[in-house]
């Protein structure tokens, strides 16, 4: 079957979603780097806080602190707080993934995606970029409909199967081979992650489609009753 040969206005139209795709995608990622930040430096400042209370209150207590005590102070204090803020942030669980509910799955993919960013292909920057748009907007669908709805089920099982099990096959395979072995199918392994993530891609949106069909159909009635309710010539 002939496909339909893609206009320069549809092509400039994609190229303009996918470079949007990417910056929403750099501008969430800045963001959370900045709340990491943010709980680190305030992590640190309570563990440098707690730290001179603690000794505070000992020297209250003992009277005093001593010369040696407060040498140890002067080098513990400083410690907590580089401590507090280099501890690692808490984030989703990747290990568990198989066991998330579909709600949960869109916030562990992303993390899983970013650990993974570097061992992936440079290619497969504007797909990775893509699907995080698109696990941001299903995050918050996922969240308004039951673990049992189709649509949920069908994402429970690309996210916490189909997904994962493509990017660890890929990152099993030894750099040298990824981009200089050629399989049966004349694709390298990284054209073949390539275009597995672009499957991925359209498939969440596709998805996502689905979970706010009843939203734009309700949008649509509610145009029409405005329209026809407060429309020009009626009366109110």
């Amino acid at each position: 079957m002939a496909t339909t040969p893609i206009t320069e206005a549809e092509a400039r139209r994609r190229r303009l979603a996918r470079g949007e795709a990417m910056q929403m995608a750099r501008q969430r990622r800045w963001e959370k780097r900045k709340a990491n930040m943010a709980t680190r430096v305030t992590r640190g400042m309570f563990a440098f806080l707690a730290a001179i209370a603690a000794f505070t209150v000992y020297g209250w207590m003992a009277d005093g602190m001593g010369l040696g005590l407060f040498l140890l102070a002067v080098l513990l204090v400083p410690m907590a707080g580089i401590a507090g803020m280099l501890l690692p942030v808490g984030g989703p669980d990747v290990d568990d993934i198989d066991k998330a509910a579909p709600a949960e799955l869109p916030a562990i993919t992303e993390e899983l995606l970013e650990r993974q960013r570097r061992t992936l292909p440079r290619l497969a920057a504007p797909q990775l970029d893509a699907i995080q748009v698109q696990l941001a907007a299903l995050e918050k669908q996922l969240a308004r409909v039951p673990a049992d709805h189709p649509v949920a089920q069908d994402v429970g099982r690309l996210l916490a199967n189909h997904l994962p099990e493509l990017v660890d096959r890929y990152t099993r395979i030894p750099p040298l081979q990824r981009t200089n072995m050629v399989e049966h199918d004349g694709r390298t392994p990284e054209a073949t992650v390539i275009d597995g993530l672009k499957t991925v891609e359209a498939e969440l949106a596709r998805a996502s489609a689905q979970l706010a069909e009843a939203d734009r159909d309700g949008l649509r009635v509610q145009g029409k009753f405005l329209e026809a309710r407060y429309g020009e010539g009626q009366g109110v």
